[in-house]
């Protein structure tokens, strides 16, 4: 029987930590009910239920068929890569920024997890616009780097933690339930990303390198929107609904 790698063992350890802060969530948010905070807890346990428990197990349980088609892709590997997972988080923003539109349901209008409750602004103005320069740059690391699948989505879900840490949220007591949001983004490309035999087996090093280019991708990307839509609350700790 194969040994589990590391960092799949580190995976599978989170998922329990990232169940319990799921139902935290929800009991937090059910017991504040009607106020802005609640709806906000409640917002992100279903975000953990519907992206991360159901999407994770359909995008693992479908693993092999996925990989097989994007297989047979006319475009080339990083092409191929970038634009699967732009589409993934995509998705993801999709689902967020319904939960924002759900808002009252969730007991009190106000409430937010997006930065608008426009899909299109989100998705332009602030959320994919920073995420997708970080698929370029793994793009480029899986053609030269023979990194596990387990490897790229700890290492995504690490930089996601980052992120969400200069939006200035509780990011790094949230890091098992923000390892999963991100790194769902990249599992699939990455499991269905062609191994090359030639490429070599990476260092420490290069993991460390991958989150500091991914970070550099990042902060480009968001400078650029910070100058050309500065409507919208982007990051930092004063992260506020913006008013119609």
């Amino acid at each position: 029987m194969a040994l589990i790698s590391p960092t799949n063992l580190i995976i599978l350890l989170l998922i329990p930590f990232m169940l319990l802060e799921m139902v935290g969530m929800a009991a937090e948010g059910r017991n504040r009910y009607g106020t802005l905070e609640g709806a906000i807890m409640l917002m992100a346990a279903t975000l953990a239920l519907a992206w991360n428990v159901l999407g994770g197990a359909v995008m693992f349980l479908t693993r092999h068929p996925v990989r097989a088609l994007v297989g047979k892709s006319p475009l080339r590997k990083g092409a191929t890569f970038v634009l699967f997972a732009t589409a993934l988080a995509l998705l993801e923003e999709a689902v967020t920024t319904t939960l924002t539109n759900l808002a009252p349901r969730f007991g009190h209008p106000q409430a937010f997890i997006t930065a608008s409750r426009n899909y299109l602004e989100v998705v332009v103005w602030h959320s994919v616009i920073v995420i997708a320069p970080m698929f370029v740059v793994w793009a480029w690391f899986l053609a030269k780097l023979r990194f596990r699948t387990g490897t790229v989505f700890l290492l995504f879900g690490l930089n996601g933690v980052l992120a969400e840490f200069l939006l200035g949220g509780p990011a790094l007591l949230m890091a098992p339930f923000w390892i999963f949001v991100y790194g769902l983004m990249i599992f699939l490309p990455a499991y269905s990303f062609p191994k090359d035999t030639e490429a070599i087996p990476p260092r420490w090093y290069h993991g460390l390198g991958a989150i500091g280019a991914c970070l550099l991708a990042s902060v480009a990307a968001a400078l650029v929107v910070n100058l050309l839509s500065p409507h919208l609350p982007h990051f930092g700790s004063t992260l506020s609904f913006p008013k119609p």
